[in-house]
C-alpha cells in the first residue's frame, strides 16, 4: 500500500474521532476572517478543499450564511459528516490532487491543513490548479506546518493508524504562490498545543490571484 492510500483509508477510519477533536477548535477563527474578509464579492463561491467534518465550512457560513460553499475530501467519511453538519453547503468525495478537473470557478478557496498530506510536487500543482480555478482577485487560503521537508514520514496516531506528514518551508511555498501568480496577503503563525507538554507552530497564508 502507498503512503497516500493508507493517509486516506486511516482519515476514513478516524473521520468520527477527528470531528470531536477538532469541529469547535477556535485557535484559527481570526485567520479565517480575514480569508472571509477578503473576498469582495457579494454571495461568493467558495471551495472548501480537504474539507474534514465541516468545521472551517460551518463557521464561514455562521459569519456569512451568503457564502456558497462547496467542499471536497478524499475520505468519504469525512465529507458525509461535513454534509451533515453543513446542510447549506454541498460537499463530495474528491482527490485535492484532482480538483483540475472541477468545471465551477470560484471567488475563494480555503485549504485548512491539506497541505500537510500532498507532496511538494503534489501542492505546487494543487496551488497552480487553485490559481486556475479562482476568479481574478480570488483568494487563496492555506495552512500548514512548517519545517524540513526531509523530516516528512508517517506519524502514529493513539488509535495505531498512521498517515505520511509532508513538513513544507514557508519558504518554498511564498515561492510556488508567486510562480502561480498569487500575491501574500497575510500570513500567520499559530501555536497549537498537541499535548499538555508538547506544541509547534502552524502557518496560515493568505494570498490573492493578480489581476492581469
Amino acid at each position: 500500500m502507498n503512503s497516500y492510500k493508507e493517509t486516506f483509508n486511516t482519515w476514513n477510519k478516524i473521520a468520527g474521532l477527528y470531528e470531536e477533536k477538532f469541529m469547535d477548535l477556535d485557535l484559527y477563527n481570526n485567520t479565517y476572517d480575514l480569508f472571509g474578509a477578503a473576498i469582495k464579492k457579494e454571495k461568493p463561491f467558495i471551495l472548501d478543499a480537504g474539507c474534514g467534518p465541516g468545521n472551517i465550512s460551518r463557521y464561514l457560513l455562521t459569519k456569512n450564511p451568503e457564502f456558497h460553499i462547496f467542499g471536497i475530501d478524499i475520505a468519504p467519511n469525512m465529507a458525509a459528516l461535513a454534509q451533515k453538519n453543513n446542510p447549506a453547503a454541498t460537499f463530495a468525495v474528491m482527490d485535492l490532487r484532482s480538483i483540475d478537473q472541477l468545471q465551477t470557478t470560484y471567488d475563494g478557496i480555503i485549504c485548512g491543513f491539506g497541505l500537510p498530506y500532498l507532496s511538494e510536487a503534489d501542492a505546487q500543482k494543487f496551488i497552480i490548479d487553485c490559481h486556475k480555478l479562482l476568479h481574478e482577485n480570488g483568494a487563496l487560503y492555506l495552512s500548514f506546518v512548517a519545517g524540513d521537508p526531509t523530516k516528512s514520514g508517517f506519524k502514529t496516531g493513539t488509535s495505531g493508524d498512521r498517515v505520511f506528514f509532508y513538513f513544507h518551508s514557508e519558504e518554498q511555498i511564498r515561492k510556488q504562490l508567486a510562480e502561480a501568480g498569487f500575491e501574500e496577503l497575510k500570513s500567520f503563525e499559530v501555536k497549537y498545543r498537541r499535548s499538555d507538554t508538547e506544541t509547534e507552530m502552524h502557518s496560515a497564508i493568505i494570498a490573492r490571484k493578480r489581476g492581469t
